[in-house]
């Protein structure tokens, strides 16, 4: 994505300091999505409680979930397809980890063994369209000898409509970093960016992914062969964090 594509106040600053549009999961802004996300607490609580036997987590990234799984002593396997987010992980496991780090693709990967429990956290699925998201569920039943916990967002309101902006600033160490999130319901798109400020230094980097609700995920889980065993709802508001929690239908 260029900064001429990219929609909202965050293209505006783009075009106005003359920045390139960085990959949010990228080399330089792996760091700057980490400093955002890390410290988020929600679902930690879940996938401990589901974990039972080897555990496989995907889209990783940079440990949110995988660190709190090896502190417990889980056997985790962690794919992700950002070589800077596993490297960072890789500097925060615990000594003695019983995780293996792969570099991946979630819609096409074989580990030749099962897992008491995938994980998909992180809304990280509506990163993918409808057919990657299809060949993702079926590597998923290749090797799920458990349960299936995937997350998403429902949107509500306003972030329905055609075109709707929410903003966040967070100051961190030297740093100042701006969240601008922009909702596009006609296309079904939400386009995160993060811009970074400091002294000496300005950077924007960005991400565009789906807007898929929990009701669709839920077909298209039925689809691929899975039943709804639970389904966890967060709070009302205008981003609402769905949790399902699936099994393959022929067990």
């Amino acid at each position: 994505m260029n900064r001429s594509n990219i929609p909202g106040t965050a293209g505006q600053v783009a075009a106005l300091f003359g920045l390139p549009a960085k990959p949010l999961y990228g080399k330089e802004g792996a760091p700057v999505y980490d400093a955002i996300a890390r410290h988020d607490p929600s679902e930690i609580r879940d996938v401990l409680r589901l974990a039972r036997g080897p555990v496989l987590e995907l889209a990783c990234g940079s440990g949110r979930l995988t660190v709190p799984l090896a502190a417990r002593g889980h056997e985790v396997v962690a794919l992700d397809n950002s070589a800077a987010l596993l490297g960072m992980l890789a500097d925060r496991l615990p000594a003695g980890a019983d995780v293996r780090l792969v570099e991946g693709d979630m819609t096409a990967f074989e580990l030749h063994r099962r897992f008491g429990l995938v994980v998909l956290g992180t809304s990280s699925v509506c990163l993918l369209d409808t057919s990657q998201r299809a060949e993702l569920f079926a590597c998923v039943r290749r090797h799920l000898a458990g349960v299936f916990y995937v997350s998403v967002l429902d949107f509500a309101g306003l972030l329905l409509a055609r075109q709707a902006e929410r903003s966040t600033v967070v100051v961190q160490d030297q740093s100042m970093i701006t969240l601008f999130q922009h909702f596009d319901g006609r296309r079904g798109v939400r386009t995160t960016s993060l811009l970074q400020e400091s002294a000496d230094h300005r950077a924007l980097y960005t991400s565009e992914v789906r807007m898929v609700s929990s009701e669709q995920l839920a077909e298209e889980l039925a689809a691929a062969g899975f039943k709804i065993l639970e389904r966890r709802r967060g709070l009302d508001s205008e981003q609402v964090q769905v949790q399902l929690i699936c099994g393959r239908h022929d067990d």
